[in-house]
C-alpha cells in the first residue's frame, strides 16, 4: 500500500475487493452499499441456480482429477449433479422460494443436467487441472485492502473459466475483462472463457471455435491502467464512506448509465423497490 493510504477513512466492514465488487460500485453504489456493507443478498436468478451447479459438478469432477488424471464416468457425474450439486446450489441461494425463477426447479434441473452433460462430453476429456476453486489476493499501491478472488480452473498453461446462458457467445463480454485481467495478473497466465447456452442443442465455444475467448497475460501498461482503476474504486468508498457512511443512501447511478450500455443496471437489481431513484 502507499503511503498515507491506511489513513483513509475505511468502511470497516469492507476487509477487501474483488472484480463483482469493484463492478458493481461502479453500476451503482447504492446497490454496492446494500451488497458489501449491509451484506443483504439480493433474491438470487434461476441462471444462478444452473450456473451454480454446473460449476460445483465439473469442481467435483476435477477434484479428483487434478491427481488422477482421469474424469468419474458420465452417468456418476450425472448423478452427483440430481443427488448434490443442485440441492446445494438452492439451498445456498436460500431455498425453493427466495429464488426468481423464470420457468421452475424442475426445469432449471433439466437445463443443468443437459448442458453439464454436453459439456462434460465435448471438453472436460481435454482439461487436466493442476488446481480447482483456487483463492488468489493481489496488493496494489494506494489501494486500502487487497483484491481477492478464485480461479475456477488452473491448468499448467492456462485458467478457465466457464459462464453459462441463454444464449451462446463469441468473445469475452466486457463485464468479464476486469475478472480476466486479475486472474491472468495473478497466475501470468491467459485466462480462457468457455460459453455454454441453455438452448435445447447446448451450444459451446471455447478458444478452439474462436479466440476471442481468451484473455491474455496483462502487459505492464494494462497492469498500470487496472492499478489505477483499483485505485480509483478504492478512492471513491472512502469518499462516500466518509460522505455518507452507513445512516444515508449513497449515490443511485444505475437508473441514469451512460448511452453505450444496452441493459439497465435497475432491472437486475434487487433492491430497486425502495429505491431512491425509483420511489
Amino acid at each position: 500500500m502507499g503511503a498515507g493510504v491506511d489513513t483513509l477513512p475505511w468502511p470497516p466492514e469492507l476487509d477487501h475487493l474483488s472484480a463483482s465488487s469493484v463492478g458493481m460500485l461502479v453500476r451503482c453504489p447504492r446497490q454496492f452499499q446494500r451488497r458489501y456493507l449491509f451484506h443483504e443478498k439480493e433474491k438470487p436468478g434461476e441462471s444462478l441456480i444452473v450456473g451454480t451447479t454446473m460449476h460445483s459438478t465439473l469442481a467435483w469432477n476435477y477434484a479428483t482429477k487434478v491427481s488422477s488424471g482421469k474424469d468419474q464416468p458420465v452417468a456418476d457425474m450425472v448423478q452427483y449433479l440430481n443427488d448434490e450439486a443442485i440441492h446445494a446450489a438452492i439451498k445456498e441461494a436460500g431455498g425453493i422460494d427466495n429464488v426468481r425463477w423464470d420457468s421452475d426447479p424442475e426445469t432449471a434441473r433439466s437445463d443443468s443436467e443437459r448442458i453439464t452433460s454436453a459439456y462434460y462430453r465435448q471438453v472436460v476429456p481435454r482439461i487436466q487441472p493442476v488446481a480447482v476453486e483456487e483463492q488468489f489476493t493481489l496488493n496494489f499501491e494506494s489501494v486500502r485492502v487487497p483484491v481477492i478472488g478464485y480461479l475456477d480452473t488452473r491448468e499448467s498453461e492456462r485458467v478457465l473459466d466457464v459462464k453459462s446462458g441463454r444464449a451462446v457467445t463469441r468473445k469475452v463480454k466486457p463485464s468479464w475483462q476486469l475478472q480476466g485481467r486479475l486472474y491472468s495478473l495473478a497466475t501470468r497466465l491467459p485466462t480462457e472463457y468457455h460459453s455454454v447456452s441453455r438452448a435445447k442443442t447446448p451450444g459451446i465455444v471455447t478458444a478452439l471455435e474462436s479466440e476471442d475467448m481468451v484473455i491474455p497475460v496483462p502487459s505492464d501498461g494494462q497492469v498500470a491502467e487496472m492499478a489505477r482503476t483499483l485505485e480509483m474504486a478504492s478512492a471513491t468508498i472512502s469518499y462516500y464512506w466518509e460522505r455518507y457512511g452507513m445512516d444515508q443512501d449513497w449515490p443511485t447511478l444505475g437508473a441514469i448509465p451512460d448511452w453505450s450500455r444496452n441493459v439497465l443496471p435497475c432491472d437486475l437489481c434487487g433492491w430497486r423497490e425502495g429505491c431512491p431513484a425509483w420511489s
